[in-house]
């Protein structure tokens, strides 16, 4: 009987199926390995000349060029500062002048029309403005009156009598009068400067500081004991200004009424040439030179019978504030008298005028600083809105610096800063 088996290589099937699996095993792991040099091809680098060699910046530009091609990628995936928010960290950090300036890009500017306005306005009164209230000065009131920059020094007077000075340099202060509560009248309605003299007058009295000698005196000879309002030294007379009993002047130690602009004078300031500009409740503004007793009145119109306030001469221009009116520039060599009403002040009840770094401040009753760039006629406000504890300036006043001191009705002293306005 003949075997079933394959003998051509004399072995078995199934042994000769597990030869040739085997082999076909060999076979593919030698030709991988035989395979694997023809992908490693190593190609020689050229010499580079020194000289040609990119430099330490210009590797680094490519590397920026490569950072910029990824941020473009990943679109919304990019991180994106917060302009505030570099000037919070700043600010917390004491780097304040930096603030500032931060504050000024143009990326921050853009978000005071923005719905974070209303944040980009509390920066700003972080950034510029400080504030002191009655308690810090030893004051009873935190209603200011008045206030005279002198110097390094701030003098201030309240709606009860109180009087301080202040030096910011030295951050001290000297307490006059704190100003407590009395059933007697005794607000300061001005203070003024007049070489080594500070002049106080209050609503009963009229004092003299010595800058000198350091002494207080009141003056015993005055004509009037009440409702006095404002004084001005001109030529070495003193004007008295009261409410309801007209002007006075005092002169080889006597005292003479001076009758024209009535019997309500609310405010006097020394003008060009020894005039004296005159705020009247009812008749206007006068325009008064001693020297050749010669009188000035505005154009026909509410010059000539609205209630005045406050007055500064700037140049050819008089301008001034009323109660309920508005603000006024009168042009003195075209004759021409622009009025300013609640859309440019926010409210026509103007109680003060200063001007600083070319622009005229109006304090109001009830809606902050408003100020009007002299050049541009733009219009700028700032109030609560800033941080202002009130909305009621009652008295300005604009140290050497060019910066603006605010006495509040209820917030007490704010000094703004001069590059609040970015100028």
């Amino acid at each position: 009987m003949k075997s079933n088996r394959c003998k051509c290589v004399g072995i078995p099937i199934p042994g000769r199926l597990i030869f040739i699996i085997s082999l076909l095993i060999l076979l593919s792991c030698t030709t991988t390995d035989y395979q694997l040099p023809e992908q490693r091809v190593f190609q020689s680098v050229p010499e580079v000349d020194k000289d040609e060699q990119p430099t330490r910046d210009d590797r680094s530009e490519r590397l920026d060029e490569q950072s910029d091609t990824i941020n473009k990628k990943i679109g919304e995936e990019q991180i994106i500062t917060d302009p505030l928010a570099d000037v919070e960290q700043l600010w917390y950090d004491g780097f304040t002048d930096e603030a500032r300036e931060r504050f000024k890009d143009e990326d921050v500017n853009l978000l005071s029309d923005s719905e974070r306005s209303a944040e980009w306005s509390l920066w700003r009164g972080r950034l510029y403005t400080s504030r002191w209230s009655g308690a810090d000065l030893g004051l009873a009131g935190e209603n200011v009156s008045a206030l005279l920059a002198d110097g390094d020094d701030l003098w201030a007077g309240t709606w009860t009598g109180g009087i301080i000075r202040l030096s910011v340099p030295l951050g001290s202060y000297t307490t006059w009068d704190p100003g407590l509560p009395s059933l007697a009248v005794r607000t300061v309605n001005r203070i003024a400067r007049e070489n080594n003299s500070v002049w106080i007058v209050r609503y009963g009295s009229l004092e003299r500081y010595d800058l000198r000698t350091g002494e207080w005196s009141v003056e015993a000879d005055i004509p009037v004991s009440e409702r006095l309002q404002d004084v001005t030294v001109l030529n070495g007379k003193v004007y008295l200004a009261t409410l309801g009993h007209g002007l006075w002047v005092k002169e080889r130690r006597k005292w003479r009424m001076i009758t024209n602009p009535g019997l309500f004078i609310t405010r006097l300031e020394s003008g060009d040439e020894g005039e004296i500009l005159i705020a009247t409740m009812d008749r206007g503004l006068y325009v008064y030179r001693p020297d050749d007793e010669v009188w000035l009145r505005p154009p026909p119109g509410p010059l000539r019978e609205t209630n005045i306030t406050s007055l500064l001469r700037s140049g050819n221009r008089i301008v001034g504030g009323t109660y309920g009116s508005g603000a006024f520039v009168w042009d003195l060599e075209a004759s021409n008298v622009y009025y300013f009403g609640a859309e440019e002040l926010g409210d026509p009840w103007v109680l003060a005028v200063v001007e600083s770094e070319g622009r005229f401040f109006f304090g109001t009753f009830g809606a902050g600083l408003n100020s009007m760039n002299t050049e541009t006629g733009i219009w700028d406000r700032i109030g609560l809105a800033e941080g202002f504890p009130s909305a009621d300036v009652a008295s300005l006043t604009v140290d050497g610096s060019g910066n603006v001191w605010a006495g509040t009705l209820g917030g007490g002293i704010i000094l703004i800063s001069g590059g609040i306005y970015g100028d």
